[in-house]
């Protein structure tokens, strides 16, 4: 079902090659690009949410693929943004105590969601909170 808030989502996840692309070997123009992209993006998932529950359009494909964009989105902009450059212009490489902190978010993005995919069948829900919103 192609809703209005579905598309919004899935342009989510349509943003992400750019995002990675924009951070593979960056400029100054190329980081401020990425800065308005993720800002629209963002917006895009508040509205979706909004459109879904306003509009009574909440659909399972939503409820799937909403927490799915907002981790690849994140996902993908942490790795780049952690990886270094190598001084001649090299592809990014990771290096360096920056990884640390990018794996605990991760983690702690792969944990939460595994942990939601667990309590589903057992008929226990874990709702967002509005601080995590």
């Amino acid at each position: 079902m192609l809703t209005l808030p579905n598309l919004l989502t899935l342009s989510r996840i349509l943003a992400v090659p750019i995002l990675v692309f924009l951070l593979w070997k960056p400029t100054p123009v190329d980081y401020a690009i990425t800065y308005v992209l993720y800002c629209i993006v963002g917006i895009t998932d508040y509205f979706d949410g909004y459109l879904a529950r306003a509009q009574g359009q909440i659909s399972r494909l939503g409820q799937f693929l909403d927490p799915i964009a907002d981790k690849i989105m994140v996902a993908a902009v942490i790795v780049m943004l952690m990886a270094s450059r190598k001084a001649d212009g090299d592809a990014p490489i990771l290096q360096d105590w920056s990884v640390i902190p990018a794996l605990i978010i991760l983690l702690r993005e792969i944990i939460v969601s595994g942990l939601r995919e667990f309590l589903a069948p057992l008929n226990v829900s874990m709702p967002v909170s509005k601080l995590a919103k």
